[in-house]
Formats: structure tokens, C-alpha cells, sequence
């Protein structure tokens, strides 16, 4: 077909099996790209309609009146049963193959695909080097090969999974190579670059749409017992009854730990991870979905390729590994455009305790030491932009995107903790008078925000409002010289932790054992506050004068390369 014909096609097939009038974004590029035999790597945020974009191409005709095959490869069961159900539901075939489809299930799928009876076909990757698989694979035209979650590909990233690495070798094994397409929600500039090169990509047109999500309104908040992260999400719960909220955890006990004490206020939570009986998640995920139930307290298990347009906020409970994982997990609120929100919950003791589990575990996937060391390199890279992410005193919104290769186009969102004084990393007068201007209104009007709107109650506020934890100019200059003394006395730093309780005089033995007990300004800030001492060292990250080295030891700048 040619370019016009195309077009014209894809909007008569989005009117009839979806009823829409038009594309959003960039969704007819893609489509039209792929139609036209060329290859894609799709960067589009959660909620932009990445599925559209190899689903159309699965409704076009065929050779022989016998339709081709749209191949989709995805480590997401719950994707592949939700979307071949939508899909039935607009009057397209298509089927999935997981590790409980029986053989002869496999063989009537297998024979449907070679009929034209299945337009698309969902599989993990791990599928893709058996050899019944391959042998079906090379009996059958497939159209296009979808590429779902393309940033597991990439060796050094997060979600790294080997088996993607097969990707290309399978298609260079079928006798006719169909189009590539590739399609992530998060990816930074260096993972794009690694998924065109071990997808194997030919000229793929890259789209990139913007990662802003302008109606989404973000927070985060420094924490320091269980017993305040449980207080904090019963209270947003309770003052938002009836709204759709999704909480992440960081494990399946705590998931039901703090499902309970929800219910136990009266509010209507349930738990969801991978671990739960198959009938008990499909049930707890479809009552999320038609509403019945308010709020889901999960894993990351739960939401990739859930459609629920309605979430109005979502709450992490706990440091994600990324930015990467934070984007996405945050970005399943507000789907509808309207407004939303996101708070991430983090302590201090969980940046360390990641860094911990990054130097004995990352890599552990890959053969080559220099791959593996590499892989501990990019895990802790992205630990440390984690943590600028939570401790920085800059637009929230506008770190997030300059993190993901896009420069904003506004130095301050006016939706986020910081650039709405509600940060408690914001010091003095100007953040207090932005606190006093903004408390109880939300720049979305009557919408859910975080920080110190009135549905907070008076405990959380006098907890969160350490506004007033500020350094003064004597602070800081001692903070900024003692840190200058260790890297002179061992060319060396320490995490900001370990610096308070030097400053303070620990004699503990994580001081003492590593000779800071003997740098000159030792204990000599013995009365100041460990948040006062931790808010000047913010200031110096913040201004340039320190930096972030390697382990998240506190540097000075100007000696980082020595």
C-alpha cells in the first residue's frame, strides 16, 4: 500500500474495531512504519498506547487471502491474557502460549496461526528457542515480531533477561525476516542504543514521545519506622475513600502486612503478588478494575499490562531499583489525563542496603567478569540517581526527564513537592512562605495531592514539615571542611550517614574502625541536629561544592577525577 493508502486504512480499521476517530501521538508513525516494512523502537510512557501500534498491523490483509502473522514477545502473562481477551472483544483473533498450555493446546493454536484464524500470537521469550516453537515459526509468514518490554534486551540494565538476547538469532533462523518492533515505556539513551544493536534493529525509525506526564503531581517523603509508612498510607487512604490507589511494596510480606492494617481502618484494600493462588489474583485484579474494590496493596507483579485508566494515586512504600521502575510504577495513575498523584516513601538505610546487594548480585546473569562488572557499574549508577531523585531540592518532574534524555521546558513544573514549597528538602523563609501560601490547596484544585494539604492530619504534618531543619552558614562550613579533611587524610569519602555520626562524635565502629575518629573536625558539630547536619550536605550536592562518588560517598567536587 502506499503512504496515503495506509493512512487511510489505519483510520478506517481504528473506527471499526475500536471506534475511535484518530491516533494519539505517535501511534500512526508506528503503525504506518511498520505496514511499510521497516523496522521500530518505540519509547512511549505507560498509558500512550504502545499495544495499538502492533495490533492495527495485525488486521491487515494477507497473500493469498491467508493473513499474516503478528508475533508478540512479552515476559508478562498478565498482558497476554488481558489482551487477547480485549481483543476478542473487538472482533480479533488471537491467542497466548504460556508454560501451562498443554501440548495439545499448543498444536490447535499452532494450526489456527498456519489458517489465518489468529491474527496475533503472545509468547514469552523463553518460548522462542524450543524447537517445536521454531519449527511452527518457520511454517507460518509472520508479519511483524512485537517486542514488548525491549529494555529487558539491553545486559547492563535492571531488568536484564538472557533469554531477549535470543531475539535476533530466531529471526534470522525464519525464512523470511518479518519487520522488527521494538516498544519500551522507559528507556534512557544508552538502553536505546543497546536495544537496536542486540535486537539486531535495520534502520528502525525511533520515536520518542515526551516522558512528561503534565497531569500527574509528584512528592516523596523521607521516613523512618514502618509504623510511619503505615500511618502515612492510612491516612491518604482514608481521606480519598471511593478513589482508585494503588500501593508498590518492595515484598510479598509486606503486601499483606499492610493490606491488613488498611482494612483494619475500615479502608477497602486487598493484597496482590506473584505468590497468591491464580484464581485469588484474578479475582482481586478484575474487582481493581471494575472498581468493587478501592485500593490494591502489591508487587510489581501487579499493573504491566493492566489497563485502569482511573488509578488517582499511586504510593511506593519503599525505594524502587530505578528511575526507570519508579516512571513506570508511578505512571499507571492518572491513564485518563486527568489528574493524579505519586509519593514515594524512602529511608536513608535503603540506599545502602541497595548499593549492599548491588556489589554481591549484579551481573549475576552474565558469563564475562568485564560484562558482569560492567552490569554492577550501570546498577549503581542508577542507585545513585535514585537518590538524587530523593534528596534533591529541583523540580521533581524536571530531574525525572532529564534523566531520560529530555530537557524541560520549564525550569519549575509548579506541580511537585519542590517547586510547590511543600518539599521538606525546601529551606528557609521562601519554602515557608510557599508552605504557609500552599497549605491545603493543590494547583489541581480539589484533586488528591501529597505534602500538607488539609486531608493530612496534624501528627503527619508536624512530622513531615522539618522546614525549619535548615543549616546555617557555621553548619555547613563545618560539614563542607570536614569532608574536605578526609579526602586530604585518606583521598577517600563516606556516605552522609557516616559523616552525621562523625560530626556528632560516634565513637561507634563505623567510625572508629575507618580512622574518622582521627580527622581533624571530628565531633565538632556535637549538638546540631543529624537533619540539620544532613540538610547542609544537601545544600553542598545541590550548589556543586560535593558530588556523589562511587558507593554514595559524599565527595568534594573539585577533587572527584583526582
Amino acid at each position: 500500500m502506499r503512504m496515503a493508502d495506509i493512512t487511510a486504512w489505519a483510520l478506517r480499521t481504528l473506527k471499526q474495531r475500536y471506534g475511535y476517530d484518530s491516533f494519539r501521538g505517535r501511534q500512526l508513525d508506528v503503525i504506518t512504519a511498520i505496514l511499510g516494512h521497516r523496522d521500530v523502537l518505540a519509547v512511549m510512557p505507560t498509558g500512550a498506547g504502545k499495544s495499538l501500534c502492533y495490533q492495527i498491523p495485525a488486521c491487515a490483509p494477507g497473500r493469498n487471502g491467508v493473513p499474516a502473522l503478528v508475533l508478540v514477545i512479552t515476559p508478562l502473562r498478565a498482558l497476554m491474557r488481558d489482551q487477547v481477551a480485549h481483543l476478542t472483544g473487538h472482533g480479533i483473533p488471537a491467542a497466548f502460549i504460556y508454560s501451562e498450555t498443554t501440548e495439545d493446546g499448543r498444536r490447535e493454536i499452532y494450526t489456527a496461526a498456519r489458517e489465518g484464524r489468529i491474527r496475533l500470537l503472545y509468547v514469552a521469550p523463553e518460548r522462542l528457542s524450543t524447537q517445536g516453537f521454531l519449527r511452527f515459526a518457520q511454517s507460518v509468514r509472520i508479519r511483524l515480531l512485537a517486542v514488548d518490554e525491549a529494555h529487558c534486551v539491553f545486559q547492563w540494565g535492571q531488568d536484564f533477561r538472557p533469554d531477549y538476547l535470543g531475539i535476533a538469532s530466531f529471526v534470522d533462523r525464519l525464512p523470511e525476516r518479518p519487520v522488527v518492533a521494538a516498544f519500551t515505556a522507559s528507556a534512557t539513551p544508552d538502553v536505546r542504543d543497546g536495544i537496536v544493536r542486540n535486537l539486531r534493529l535495520h534502520d528502525p525509525l525511533r520515536v520518542m514521545t515526551s516522558f512528561d506526564r503534565p497531569n500527574l503531581y509528584f512528592g516523596r517523603r523521607e521516613v523512618h519506622s514502618k509504623t510511619e509508612r503505615d500511618d502515612i498510607i492510612t491516612t491518604y487512604a482514608l481521606s480519598h475513600r471511593g478513589e482508585s490507589g494503588i500501593v508498590y511494596c518492595t515484598s510479598r510480606a509486606r503486601t499483606e502486612e499492610l493490606a491488613e492494617v488498611l482494612k483494619t481502618a475500615g479502608i477497602n484494600a486487598e493484597h496482590f503478588h506473584a505468590r497468591m493462588d491464580e484464581r485469588l489474583k484474578i479475582d482481586v485484579q478484575n474487582a481493581f478494575l471494575d472498581g468493587s474494590l478501592d485500593v490494591i496493596v502489591a508487587t510489581t507483579a501487579f499493573g504491566m499490562g493492566v489497563d485502569k485508566p482511573d488509578v488517582r494515586w499511586v504510593i511506593n512504600d519503599g525505594l524502587p531499583s530505578s528511575l526507570e521502575e519508579y516512571y513506570q510504577e508511578a505512571g499507571r495513575a492518572g491513564r485518563d489525563g486527568k489528574p493524579a498523584s505519586c509519593l514515594l516513601l524512602w529511608g536513608r538505610h535503603e540506599f545502602e542496603f541497595r548499593r549492599q546487594c548491588i556489589e554481591e548480585s549484579a551481573g549475576s546473569a552474565l558469563d564475562a567478569q568485564q560484562d558482569r562488572e560492567k552490569a554492577r557499574k550501570a546498577a549503581l549508577e542508577r542507585c545513585s540517581a535514585m537518590e538524587g531523585y530523593c534528596t534533591t531540592s529541583g523540580c521533581l518532574r524536571a530531574y525525572m526527564l532529564r534523566y531520560f534524555g529530555e530537557e524541560p521546558l520549564e525550569k519549575r513544573c509548579g506541580t511537585c513537592d519542590s517547586c510547590t514549597g511543600r518539599s521538606s528538602l525546601h529551606r528557609g523563609a521562601g519554602a515557608k512562605r510557599a508552605y504557609r501560601k500552599s497549605k491545603g490547596i493543590s494547583s489541581f484544585g480539589a484533586v488528591s495531592t501529597y505534602g500538607y494539604a488539609d486531608d493530612w492530619n496534624t501528627a503527619n504534618i508536624s512530622d513531615t514539615a522539618d522546614i525549619s531543619d535548615t543549616a546555617d552558614k557555621a553548619t555547613v562550613d563545618a560539614a563542607l571542611a570536614f569532608i574536605r579533611n578526609i579526602h586530604d587524610a585518606q583521598s577517600t569519602g563516606y556516605s552522609a550517614a557516616r559523616i552525621v555520626n562523625a560530626l556528632h562524635g560516634s565513637h561507634s565502629a563505623a567510625v572508629t574502625d575507618c580512622g574518622l575518629d582521627a580527622v581533624a573536625g571530628y565531633g565538632s558539630l556535637p549538638d546540631t541536629s543529624g537533619a540539620v547536619i544532613r540538610a547542609a550536605i544537601r545544600q553542598l550536592l545541590d550548589d556543586g561544592t560535593l558530588t556523589h562518588g562511587p558507593h554514595g560517598m559524599v565527595l568534594p567536587a573539585d577533587v572527584e577525577d583526582d
